[in-house]
């Protein structure tokens, strides 16, 4: 089946939780993963990757040694994602973002380089929101980038709550048009 209607299936059944009908541009995917510097990037972690389309973009970034971590609680898409990938740097995780701490401190992983956040926090209780934010700002390293997709410009201020250095890039070429938070921990 192809890419965009397995993507727009999957996320009609769970649009709570994928906050998206569309898979992300190749616009939107470069602009997030340009974000990341191969030489200051040993370890990231994606959240709610769906089928994978960002997640090729950062691996095409990313040095030899580095490793990926993906978290996703939809069970289609982390089959999909065993499919998509044959990479030695990329581990999926089919858990929720709440327990990053958890599995991080299972590989014995201190800190991390990079976030990128694909979850749709605009549709989770605030309490969630604030969970999952708060253990990402806690296990990113001074420096790190927390970078995080949105379709609507609604909670950039939660973000500076949260992380404090927050700027935001737009890209008008997206179905729908999308945000690009990134905040960095200091």
């Amino acid at each position: 089946m192809n890419q965009r209607l397995h993507f727009l299936r999957e996320s009609i059944r769970n649009l709570k939780t994928t906050g998206s009908v569309a898979r992300s541009s190749r616009f939107l995917c470069r602009r997030i993963a340009g974000k990341i510097i191969p030489e200051k990037a040993r370890v990231v972690v994606e959240l709610g990757p769906g089928d994978g389309a960002i997640t090729r973009h950062i691996l095409e970034r990313l040095k030899p040694d580095a490793q990926v971590l993906v978290f996703e609680i939809n069970e289609v898409f982390i089959e999909k994602l065993k499919g998509a990938f044959d990479d030695p740097r990329l581990t999926l995780i089919h858990d929720s973002a709440e327990h990053l701490g958890r599995h991080l401190q299972e590989r014995g992983i201190a800190s991390v380089d990079y976030i990128v956040s694909g979850i749709p926090f605009v549709m989770l209780p605030e309490s969630l929101a604030i969970s999952i934010t708060t253990e990402c700002r806690k296990w990113l390293r001074t420096g790190g980038l927390f970078i995080q997709f949105h379709y609507s410009p609604l909670l950039i201020q939660f973000y500076k709550r949260v992380f404090g250095n927050t700027t935001v890039d737009f890209i008008p070429i997206n179905i729908p048009p999308a945000f690009v938070i990134v905040c960095e921990k200091r």
